[in-house]
């Protein structure tokens, strides 16, 4: 009896640790497509209003916003996890698309879940931004 509740019990933490992990992708997966359609948004707004529009991070708060003209009005605001960091590498925040939809400040942003690292790749002269993981 002893013997079959200990191979339980490590069966159960072995399933426990892997179904975290699982669900730490999970809410990756579902945060950079959310991210990629409210960055298509806002190449779109860019080409069809002329205005300046800014995708922000707010790191303390664990969340972006889509503003119009930098600091003005509040158009989408996004969470993710607290335990997220998202910090740039090479990417010049705020995040801004020309009226033609190009990336005005092109690079590489980082970031670091509980269980993996992603790297999201604004590239130069492209409107799409690329994924992947370390």
């Amino acid at each position: 009896m002893l013997i079959a509740l200990s191979l339980t019990t490590i069966i159960l933490a072995i399933s426990f640790s892997i179904s975290l992990k699982t669900y730490d992708t999970f809410q990756y997966q579902a945060f950079i497509e959310q991210f990629d359609k409210d960055l298509l948004y806002l190449q779109q707004l860019a080409m069809t209003k002329h205005e300046n529009y800014y995708l922000h991070f707010e790191r303390q708060q664990n969340r972006y916003q889509i503003r119009k003209g930098g600091l003005g009005t509040n158009i989408i605001e996004r969470s993710y996890p607290p335990k997220w960091e998202i910090e740039p590498v090479t990417l010049k925040l705020p995040i801004q698309f020309s009226p033609k939809g190009n990336l005005h400040k092109p690079g590489t942003l980082k970031i670091k879940t509980d269980y993996s690292v992603y790297f999201i790749i604004c590239p130069f002269g492209k409107g799409r931004c690329y994924d992947y993981k370390t």
